[in-house]
């Protein structure tokens, strides 16, 4: 009786935690539920294009938005392949990602309070770091999103703490020991499942190479991206490229001219690194280029004593440096989520077990102007939290009254017709429509005039018409005058109080003449349907 007393008193900090991330999920979706009458959406449309890539593998055996049309869409190897066997055994379920990442996120809390155990930290500091991973990673809104980015965070931390561990292990005994498969496993895991894992097993194989643990390094880098070099040769088996098509058309192309390796170099040191053009999120990814080193130097002589987590803050930085200079952050506070959270492990655990040690008597004086820097530097990260709450129940509500509503009026009007769209996830899961992607996401056609810079009106004109495509649904502002006055326009629904979408207003375009009084008439019908939030305009 002692025993399970005792055991049962250890998991309150735990138990307290999913209980708080459970409820925060909860409440987030009830609100939405209110505005969606009561049709369950994500705040994301890219959720929609894993589950759509997703759908087509586990009933037609093809990796694309359409059922025949191979398209390397998703940024998740691991994720998709997971989602289609979800599908396969449960049939198509569009809670499913949600249910996916809630057991991720409570399996990731499991995994937090089990290190922090390991770490010697009591149950008061183990319930405050636990509410410090939720909300500053912050971890409700990646389940609600229902992507990927829950498992991502998983595997980083799984990676980065027990490599760490075993680096310092190892680099204290006598012989050298063999790099452990576990740690492998998770460097495969931590690849597979986003494709900016290569950046923490990248430096890891440095750190390895450092410590002239040369078949290590190698054993380890070729494992964890073995599944990537797979799936990149047969995708350009396929005729598309080794990286999926979201990866390089997000990322910043590099020119083998000087100009052009100029501009890229400065794109990386004073818009990535400095200037925060794109808001909040990268401004707190930056802010972990100072917290992370500061932490070193206020902690150096315990991080002398436990050189785990001098590799810790190392893969860290350098990963964030790595990630802001080739990857992207924001877009729903989910790109760089891994770093904060494995950066909010590490801090937070320095801070708990030595934090009365650094502020000692003989630095009393200075812990006013310690506590008012951490003020400064963390605030950032606050901001993005706090952000990221406000605005995930209003996100779901935006994809309900423009993505939710273009794929059900698809699926009642146009459900096998071509159909062409700048934003294609609701629309290829809910429909069985043959789409064509004009922003090249799911298209590989799309995707190389952009690489290779044809991408005007004239060809994406004639692409729609070579498709046999009926009817576009697109973002004005997204697409060039002179590719939209070859088509004619018929209407368009307006959204209000967006905070997730391209842009409020979509509108929809007849491609051949002919088809401008269907069009109209069923977008007529349908009008009851809509929100009474939308606002319709006709031409």
């Amino acid at each position: 009786m002692g025993q399970s007393k005792f055991t049962f008193n250890k998991s309150i900090p735990l138990l307290a935690a999913v209980v708080i991330l459970l409820l925060s999920v909860f409440l987030i979706n009830d609100s939405a539920l209110h505005h969606t009458n009561g049709v369950f959406t994500y705040p994301l449309d890219d959720t929609y294009i894993h589950m759509a890539v997703a759908k087509n593998l586990a009933f037609h055996n093809n990796w694309g938005i359409n059922s025949h049309d191979f398209g390397s869409a998703s940024s998740s190897i691991l994720y998709t392949l997971l989602l289609a066997l979800s599908f396969k055994i449960f049939s198509l379920q569009v809670t499913i990602p949600l249910i996916i990442n809630l057991i991720v996120g409570i399996v990731l809390l499991i995994v937090i309070q089990r290190i922090l155990q390991k770490e010697n930290i009591g149950a008061g500091g183990q319930f405050l770091m636990l509410l410090s991973v939720i909300f500053f990673t912050p971890l409700p809104i990646l389940i609600i999103s229902g992507m990927e980015h829950t498992l991502q965070c998983l595997f980083s931390l799984l990676f980065i703490y027990s490599f760490s561990k075993w680096i310092e292990r190892s680099g204290n005994s006598d012989k050298k020991s063999v790099l452990p498969w576990q740690i492998v496993i998770y460097g495969t895991l931590v690849c597979t499942v986003r494709y900016e894992g290569m950046f923490l097993v990248a430096i890891a194989c440095i750190i390895l190479l450092f410590n002239k643990r040369i078949a290590s390094a190698f054993k380890l880098g070729l494992i964890s991206l073995l599944p990537i070099i797979i799936f990149g040769i047969y995708s350009v088996s396929k005729g598309s490229y080794f990286l999926p098509n979201s990866v390089l058309l997000k990322s910043d192309g590099l020119t083998f001219s000087l100009n052009g390796i100029t501009r890229f170099i400065s794109n990386i040191f004073i818009e990535r690194l400095t200037v925060s053009k794109t808001g909040i999120t990268a401004l707190a990814t930056q802010r972990l280029l100072i917290i992370l080193p500061l932490t070193y130097l206020v902690f150096i002589k315990q991080i002398q004593r436990k050189a785990s987590y001098k590799y810790m803050l190392i893969i860290l930085t350098v990963g964030t440096l790595l990630h802001l200079s080739f990857a992207s952050t924001g877009w729903f506070y989910r790109y760089e989520a891994y770093l904060i959270l494995c950066s909010t492990m590490v801090i937070s655990i320095l801070i708990i077990k030595y934090g009365k040690e650094v502020l000692s008597e003989n630095m009393r004086k200075a812990r006013p102007a310690l506590l008012l820097a951490l003020f400064v530097l963390s605030f950032p990260l606050v901001l993005r939290s706090t952000a990221a709450f406000s605005k995930a129940s209003q996100a779901c509500v935006n994809i309900y009254e423009q993505q939710y509503q273009m794929a059900t009026f698809l699926k009642e009007y146009y459900d096998s017709s071509s159909v062409a769209a700048n934003d294609i996830g609701a629309i290829t899961y809910f429909t069985k429509a043959n789409n064509l992607d004009l922003w090249g996401l799911g298209n590989i056609d799309v995707a190389k005039s952009k690489k290779n810079k044809y991408w005007t009106p004239a060809f994406l004109d004639s692409l729609s018409k070579k498709k046999d495509v009926k009817i576009a649904m697109v973002y004005d502002s997204w697409f060039n005058d002179s590719l939209l006055h070859r088509w004619e326009k018929v209407a368009t629904w307006e959204i209000n109080d967006n905070v997730i979408c391209g842009d409020d207003i979509v509108s929809f375009y007849a491609i051949d003449k002919n088809s401008v009084p269907s069009l109209k008439k069923n977008l007529q019908d349908y009008q009851h349907v809509l929100p009474k939030d939308v606002q319709v305009m006709y031409y």
